[in-house]
This record gives C-alpha cells, sequence and structure tokens, in this order.
C-alpha cells in the first residue's frame, strides 16, 4: 500500500516539522517488529470484516501461523488473535447499534487541501446523520482520540464524499494491548462543523508549510519517530549538543 507523501498517520510528525515529509521520502521507509505485528494483526481483522473466513475461527486459521511481513518472520499467537477479535466484535456491534454502513480499509482524499493528502481508514461507519471513524492501535503505548490529527484528516476525507455539514462525528481508538490509559476502547465526539474549521484554521496551514519549496525543520521530541532523522542535519546538530 503506497503512503502519501503527506500520510494522516505521519501527521503529528509533519505538522510540526514542515521538513519532515519531503526529507523522509528520500529514504527507505523503515519498520520495526511492532509495526510488522501491526500490519498482521490489521490483515485479520481485514478478513473478519470483509467476510473472507467462513466457517473458520481466526485461531483455526492463524494460531501458530509463520507469516514474513516486511522483512520479518511472525509466529502468530492468541495475544494478537484477541487483540483482532476486540477491534472486530466492536465495529460489527457499533454498525449494527446505528444500523449504519460499513466500510473497511476505506481510502480517503483531501484534495481540496492537497493531492497529496490521503490514507486508508481502518473502519468507517456511515448513516445519514452519523459518521464513526474506528482506529485499530495494537501498540501498547496509550492513544487518545481527542484530536488525534490522524483520525481527524480520516473523518474529513470521509465527510466530503459521505457527510455533510449537519454530521455528527464520532472517532474511536480501539487498543486492546494499551496497558494503561482508560481501557481499550475510547470515543471522542466532534462534528463536521468543527473539523472544517480545523481544517481551514490548522491543517491548510500545516499542509502549505510543508509543501514549500524550502520546508522549514523543526527538532522536537516527534524526532524520535522520524524515519528521516538518520539524514536529518539538524536532528544530528541537536545530537550532538546533548552529548
Amino acid at each position: 500500500m503506497k503512503h502519501a507523501l503527506l500520510s494522516p498517520s505521519a501527521s503529528d510528525k509533519w505538522t510540526k516539522c514542515p521538513g519532515m515529509p519531503k526529507l523522509a521520502a528520500k529514504v527507505d521507509y523503515q519498520v520495526g517488529v511492532p509495526a510488522a505485528v501491526g500490519t498482521l494483526i490489521h490483515s485479520m481483522t481485514e478478513q473478519l470484516l470483509k467476510g473472507f473466513l467462513v466457517d473458520v475461527s481466526l485461531e483455526d486459521y492463524w494460531l501458530g501461523k509463520k507469516e514474513f511481513v516486511e522483512d520479518f518472520e511472525i509466529e502468530v499467537d492468541q495475544d494478537m488473535i484477541d487483540c483482532a477479535k476486540v477491534y472486530v466484535d466492536y465495529v460489527q456491534n457499533r454498525t449494527k447499534e446505528i444500523d449504519g454502513r460499513l466500510l473497511v480499509e476505506q481510502k480517503v482524499r483531501l484534495e481540496e487541501i492537497s493531492d497529496n493528502l490521503y490514507g486508508y481508514a481502518d473502519a468507517l461507519i456511515v448513516t445519514p446523520k452519523r459518521m464513526c471513524v474506528i482506529d485499530l492501535k495494537t501498540g501498547k503505548y496509550p492513544v487518545s482520540p481527542d484530536q488525534n490529527k490522524q483520525a481527524m484528516i480520516y473523518a474529513l476525507g470521509a465527510l466530503s464524499r459521505y457527510g455533510s455539514e449537519d454530521t455528527e462525528v464520532e472517532i474511536t481508538i480501539v487498543q486492546p494491548r494499551a496497558t494503561w490509559g482508560g481501557g481499550p476502547i475510547k470515543t471522542w465526539h466532534t462534528t463536521a462543523e468543527y473539523l472544517v474549521d480545523w481544517a481551514y484554521d490548522f491543517l491548510q496551514p500545516a499542509v502549505d508549510a510543508c509543501e514549500e519549496e524550502n520546508p522549514k525543520y523543526v527538532f522536537g521530541d516527534h524526532c524520535r519517530w522520524c524515519n528521516a532523522r538518520s539524514i536529518c542535519d539538524l536532528y544530528k546538530l541537536n545530537n550532538k549538543e546533548k552529548k
């Protein structure tokens, strides 16, 4: 799956450091074992939600199976399967509760802001008055749905296609393996009007800054997770000063 130059999943970095996207595009995208495990768990959830497993449980199909993801060989254990089940159960139950239309791994674009801004939402549930954006996180460090830039971008892209100015929006993070932080499922409620204002006031200027010919580089805590830090002069300079 091709990553956008302005990937929603990296938005917490490029909204803080406009130079990050163009610099990161010069290096091979690197993932670690946790990210590879996350990719595999997402594959399990997609199988279930799209109905690809018929009369076969995740345990029957996946438990003990070894898969190569990126450059890593991952053996599927029960914890990974349980993580997938928690997410799928929530998505299916919420879809029934609001009698919505479920869209899985739906591509959403924000062409009004930039052709470089698009991504794939894990799950969208659409009704005439409500939209649910549900994002699966497989890591252990808790992620909040409140003002979550990645999910807000997904919501904006989905609103332009399926919603209206009166649409109510739920942003939910499902994170079954989080070790603390208030439970595996957390939801933030907002509105289409709020998201559109955020897009004009915050997102558009951040995107414009990234697309400048010579974008600005900003050092900070976000650098820890940046794929471009190996070739970033500012990162190297600041690390030298700390030593």
